[in-house]
C-alpha cells in the first residue's frame, strides 16, 4: 500500500510540473496575440519575450522547456536557408566585401565593452572578457564558466544586449521610412504543408552533420548551410509552414524572457545596466560601418540588420518577419558567430595556461 501511495504522490507531482509547462506555453501564446493585436513589430517573439520576462522577473513560475529549443533553432536554420537561391552566386563579391568589415567590427566592439566592464563596472577579467564578446549566449556562458566568470552575470549581460538590440532595431524599422522596410503580408498559416518531410529531414540532418563536423552553433548553422545548398542548387524546396515559424518565434522569445527569472534590484543596477550600456557602446562601431557601407551603395536596412549585435536567431527572425534580404543578412551573423566562438576558445586556452 505504501508503494502505491508514494507512486500516487509522485504522479501528482509530475502533473503539477507539467501544468507549469502548459501554463507557460499558453501564456507565451497569449502574449504573442496581444502583441499582434497591438501591431508591435515582431509580435510573435517580442510579445512572449516581454510577457514571460515580466512574470519571471517578479518570481512567477514560468518555465519553457529546454528540449524543444534546439529543434526550434534547427527549423529556423532551415527556414533561413530556404530564402537562398541561385542568384546568390552572382552576389558573392557584394556580400564578400561587406563580410570583410565583420572582424574589425567585432574587435572594436569587444575591446570597448571589455574596458567598460572591467574598468567602470569592476568585474573580474573572465566575466569582462566573455561579457564583451558579441557571440552566442550559451557558448559565452559555458566558456566563461570554465575560467571563473560569473554565469548569472554573463546571462544577464548577453540577454539584455539581445533584447535591447531587437527592440531598438524593430523601432528603427517601424519609425524610419528611409530604411525601406518591406512588411510582407502574412501567408496562409498552413501553406507549404506538403514540404514538411523535407523541412524536418534538412533540419535534423543539417544539425547532425554540424555536430559531427564540430561547427559552432550547430543547431542553427548546420540546417542553414544544408538548406541553402539544396535551394541554391535547386534540388528541393523546403520552406516551412508559416504557423511553424510563428511557433518557433513564440518558444524562442519566451525562453529569452525567462532568463530574467527572479531578478533583483542589485542585478538590475549591475549586469542588466551593464548590458544596456555595452549595447549603446556597440552602436558606435555599428554607425561607423554603416556610414562606410552607405558610401559603397549598400542597402541601409540590410546593413543595419547584418551588423546589429543581437542574437543570431533573433536578428534572423526579425529579418524574416519584414521580408528583408536574408541572403545578405544571414552570412554576416553566421560569420560573426564563427569568429567570436573561435576567438573565445583561443582566449579560453590562454586563460587556462
Amino acid at each position: 500500500m505504501t508503494n502505491y501511495y508514494l507512486y500516487f504522490l509522485k504522479y501528482l507531482d509530475w502533473w503539477s510540473q507539467k501544468w507549469i509547462y502548459i501554463f507557460s506555453l499558453l501564456f507565451a501564446v497569449f502574449s504573442g496575440f496581444v502583441a499582434f493585436y497591438l501591431s508591435l513589430p515582431l509580435p510573435w517573439m517580442l510579445g512572449p519575450l516581454i510577457g514571460c520576462g515580466l512574470l519571471s522577473a517578479f518570481g512567477k513560475k514560468i518555465i519553457i522547456g529546454k528540449k524543444p529549443r534546439p529543434i526550434c533553432r534547427a527549423l529556423l536554420g532551415c527556414t533561413i536557408g530556404a530564402n537562398f537561391g541561385p542568384e546568390i552566386i552572382g552576389r558573392i563579391p557584394e556580400i564578400g566585401v561587406s563580410l570583410l568589415f565583420i572582424p574589425g567590427f567585432v574587435l572594436l566592439m569587444g575591446i570597448s565593452t571589455y574596458l567598460y566592464l572591467s574598468k567602470v563596472m569592476k568585474m573580474n577579467k573572465a566575466t569582462s572578457i566573455y561579457g564583451s564578446i558579441p557571440g552566442g549566449l550559451n557558448e559565452m556562458v559555458v566558456l566563461g564558466n570554465e575560467v571563473g566568470a560569473d554565469p548569472r552575470i554573463l546571462v544577464l549581460i548577453h540577454a539584455t544586449r539581445i533584447v535591447v538590440v531587437v527592440l531598438f532595431a524593430s523601432l528603427l524599422i517601424l519609425f524610419v521610412p528611409k530604411l525601406g522596410a518591406n512588411i510582407i503580408p502574412q501567408p496562409d498559416l498552413f501553406y507549404n504543408w506538403k514540404q514538411l518531410p523535407f523541412v524536418f529531414l534538412i533540419s535534423f540532418f543539417g544539425w547532425f552533420l554540424a555536430v559531427k563536423l564540430k561547427i559552432p552553433g550547430p543547431t542553427i548553422i548546420g540546417p542553414m548551410i544544408l538548406s541553402a545548398f539544396v535551394h541554391i542548387s535547386g534540388i528541393v524546396n523546403a520552406m516551412p509552414m508559416y504557423i511553424l515559424v510563428i511557433l518557433v518565434q513564440i518558444l524562442l522569445g519566451a525562453a529569452l524572457g525567462c532568463l530574467f527569472k527572479n531578478i533583483t534590484l542589485k542585478e538590475i543596477t549591475g549586469p542588466v545596466f551593464a548590458g544596456f550600456i555595452t549595447t549603446l557602446i556597440a552602436i558606435i562601431p555599428l554607425i561607423l560601418v554603416y556610414y562606410i557601407l552607405m558610401k559603397f551603395g549598400y542597402d541601409p536596412l540590410s546593413v543595419l540588420l547584418a551588423f546589429s549585435p543581437g542574437g543570431q536567431s533573433e536578428m534572423n527572425l526579425l529579418a524574416l518577419s519584414i521580408g528583408a534580404d536574408m541572403s545578405f543578412i544571414s552570412p554576416h551573423h553566421m560569420f560573426r558567430v564563427f569568429l567570436v566562438i573561435i576567438f573565445a576558445s583561443i582566449i579560453l586556452k590562454f586563460i587556462k595556461k
